[in-house]
């Protein structure tokens, strides 16, 4: 039966990837026992960054993503916000000759370091400059204002945009989910006229009922707890297909999807229209 084996991989496939995160749990725990004195999220922040140290360089590897995910973020061009690099893994398929400034929101300060040398190797030099914040709107804009990008008191962001490009590679699953309809919005709007929203993400597969139902047992009680907030529920193509204030909206699921996988990745390009005329307000 092909199609028991179909399934029998992709439903395996999360629980090889709890199964190591809990691995990494217990190995931090054993290791920096006293890291939990300073707190959870401490411990968190190590315990993820022991876990991506080992499966980034993996992840971001994989032929059946690389090739898609080059093709997204090496359209990155002038000043440009990543949001959730992580520890830098993808950042090979940034094109330093195109690109005038990195900003990259990363709420994990202990990726930091490895963002920097990361982009120093593909020759950004010191043109990649992490912020400790994350993609929502409370987190982000904040930090925007203390890297001088943003005014720092005002009730609506500017008109003309601030970024040529925004970049968001497998990250978005983390952002809180009630809240990504404002995420999008403060995106859209952070863009300048014509900059490009760049994305390559897994969405909520809801092609096969059973893999519906295995989706929700394990977003209910173990994903996002293990895996770093992440959720495989996530909802950014219908968001942005929702929206008002893009050009053009190029979104597709990958070739090899077939319906049944737990992750549907899918890729996009979104241009954001010259709307000088919209009041973008984030309070």
């Amino acid at each position: 039966m092909p199609w028991f084996k179909e399934y029998s991989l992709t439903l395996a496939e999360p629980l090889l990837l709890m199964s190591m995160s809990l691995f990494f749990l217990a190995y931090t725990l054993l290791s920096q026992p006293l890291l939990l004195l300073k707190g959870p999220s401490s411990f968190r922040s190590k315990w993820f960054e022991r876990m991506y140290a080992y499966l980034g360089p993996q992840m971001a590897s994989s032929p059946l993503q690389i090739d898609y995910i080059e093709s997204v973020m090496s359209q990155a061009h002038g000043l440009v916000l990543e949001l959730g690099p992580g520890n830098g893994d993808q950042t090979f398929h940034l094109k330093a000759n195109k690109i005038e400034k990195v900003y990259g929101a990363e709420p994990n300060e202990h990726f930091h370091a490895s963002l920097v040398a990361k982009a120093k190797e593909i020759g950004l030099g010191d043109k990649y400059l992490p912020m400790k914040a994350g993609a929502e709107p409370q987190s982000l804009l904040p930090a925007l204002q203390d890297a001088g990008l943003l005014p720092g008191t005002m009730t609506r962001l500017p008109e003309e945009g601030v970024f040529d490009s925004i970049v968001t590679i497998k990250s978005m699953c983390s952002a809180p989910q009630s809240q990504l309809p404002k995420t999008i919005e403060v995106i859209r709007a952070l863009l300048k006229p014509g900059g490009q929203f760049l994305f390559f993400e897994h969405l909520q597969s809801d092609a096969s009922f059973i893999t519906q139902c295995y989706v929700w047992i394990i977003n209910l009680f173990l994903w996002p707890a293990l895996m770093g907030g992440c959720r495989l529920d996530g909802k950014l193509d219908k968001v942005i297909a929702g929206m008002s204030g893009w050009e053009t909206r190029k979104m597709e699921n990958i070739r090899e999807y077939q319906g049944h996988e737990v992750f549907r990745y899918m890729k996009g390009v979104c241009t954001r229209h010259d709307a000088s005329s919209e009041l973008r307000e984030y309070t």
